[in-house]
C-alpha cells in the first residue's frame, strides 16, 4: 500500500477532512489531495507534522513503505591518531 493511502485512511480515521488538515499544515487543499492520492510526496516536515495531528508512528509508516530510516555511521577513527 502506498504513502498516500495509508495517510489517507489515517485522516478518514479521525473524521477530518483535507481543507482541515491542510489549513493545519498551511498547505492548498489540492496539495494534499496530490499527496494522498500519491501524485506528490511530502516534505519531511509536512510527514512530521501529519505524524502528530494523526497520532502516526512516521518510522513506522515509512518502513511499512519501504523506506528505512537509519542513523548516520558513527565517525571513523583515523589510523594513527
Amino acid at each position: 500500500m502506498e504513502l498516500g493511502h495509508h495517510l489517507k485512511r489515517a485522516r478518514e480515521f479521525k473524521r477530518m477532512s483535507q481543507h482541515e488538515v491542510a489549513e493545519l499544515l498551511g498547505i492548498a487543499q489540492k496539495t494534499l489531495s496530490n499527496m494522498e492520492s500519491g501524485k506528490t510526496q511530502p516534505s519531511v516536515i509536512q510527514l512530521a507534522k501529519m505524524g502528530e495531528i494523526y497520532g502516526l508512528d512516521v518510522l513506522k509508516l515509512l518502513s511499512e513503505n519501504g523506506i528505512h530510516l537509519t542513523p548516520p555511521p558513527p565517525p571513523q577513527k583515523s589510523i594513527g591518531s
